[in-house]
């Protein structure tokens, strides 16, 4: 017979049991669900060693017998399906797709280089006699075969494509954007990334994760959470992309915290970026934008904007040039900030985000 004082101990142990294996697993790093797994073993196995001492069923026979048997599929069956239901669950065939969709262009750029030294072997051997350069030139001749790909799908927009990589590489078990992702802090919330980096910050951040922080994630900086294994991972294309989508998020509402710059210098000169798109949000390709600080000698500059209708420039402004006035201008689209700095602050970038919207011509 199991007494209450067996019974209460086993509970006691139990419960230190489930708290050490829910706080040494968030300690460590594990994801919410396999924290709330662990938990659960722990409850599978008190109720294991509740049963060892549990005192023995009674015999039973013919039709109660049976009715018991059908019981106990019927309670364990519940169990199984009340656990699925509470735990997520994954798709293999999803998580495969994404795993093709990442090696995919790493496939084709290991085939094309292994085209490319092999080539350059066959030119370097066809040196050796008179012979084979003979080859060689009759070679030249002879059409390269063509290996058929597969369809490519319709035309995608780039910060299309950079949403994509968000999504292939899971950005969101670190990041949230539009209240979707991470429930622990890992990395800060991203809906307002692009009111405080350019794409090139970004891309920079995402080879190099020591280039900056944000604010209230020293710790987590400091403990290198974020990986610096993507410089071999991700190809250029995917970074830019995945870089021209973030700088995109421009929510003044989202609680994004401001980044500290570790590797950058930030004493002389101001950054103005961001987008120009015409009234119905298309990006303005090929227009000029101009930046002028409003005050005398002002020295303004150009660039003109990309295929996603994003500019950078770059304009001289020294620690005295607090306070000034800057005017963004775009055919007839004009924007003005005021460049608010703290001189003396040598870890907070000098730049501002100003997007700019054609009107109908």
């Amino acid at each position: 017979m199991m007494g209450r004082g067996t019974v209460a101990r086993k509970l006691v142990i139990s419960s230190i049991l489930a708290v050490v294996a829910w706080v040494g697993s968030g300690l460590l790093g594990f994801p919410h669900v396999f924290q709330v797994m662990f938990v659960i073993y722990v409850g599978l196995g008190l109720l294991v060693f509740l049963l060892l001492d549990a005192p023995a069923l009674g015999r039973f026979s013919g039709w109660n017998a049976v009715w018991a048997l059908l019981g106990f599929y019927i309670v364990l069956s519940g169990v199984y399906i009340f656990g699925a239901t509470i735990l997520p669950q994954y798709d293999p065939a999803i998580e495969k797709g994404k795993i093709e969709k990442i090696l995919k262009p790493r496939l084709k750029r290991l085939l094309a280089e292994k085209t490319r030294v092999e080539k350059e072997l066959t030119q370097v051997k066809s040196l050796e006699t008179q012979t084979q350069m003979l080859f060689v030139r009759l070679n030249a001749y002879v059409p390269a075969p063509v290996i058929a790909d597969e369809p490519e799908r319709g035309p995608i927009s780039v910060v299309d494509r950079g949403r994509e990589v968000y999504e292939l590489y899971e950005c969101y078990n670190c990041h949230k954007i539009g209240g979707q992702g991470s429930v622990k802090k890992r990395g800060p919330i991203l809906d307002n990334i692009g009111s405080f980096l350019t794409v090139e910050d970004v891309k920079r951040k995402i080879f190099d994760p020591t280039y900056l922080y944000a604010e209230g994630f020293e710790k987590e900086h400091k403990k290198g959470r974020m990986p610096d294994t993507y410089k071999d991972l991700m190809t250029d294309e995917e970074v830019t992309a995945l870089a021209t989508y973030l700088s995109t998020l421009k929510n003044p509402e989202a609680n994004t915290p401001k980044p500290v710059f570790v590797k950058s210098n930030v004493q002389h000169g101001f950054t103005v970026f961001g987008y120009v798109r015409d009234v119905k949000g298309r990006p303005a390709v090929g227009v000029e934008v101009h930046a002028m600080p409003q005050k005398k000698g002002g020295h303004g500059a150009s660039a003109k904007t990309n295929d996603s209708g994003y500019y950078e420039i770059f304009i001289h402004m020294h620690n005295e040039d607090v306070g000034v006035s800057v005017t963004v201008t775009a055919q007839s689209a004009t924007g003005e900030f005021v460049a608010e700095y703290d001189p003396s602050d040598k870890v907070t970038k000098r730049q501002q985000s100003v997007d700019l919207v054609l009107p109908v011509s």
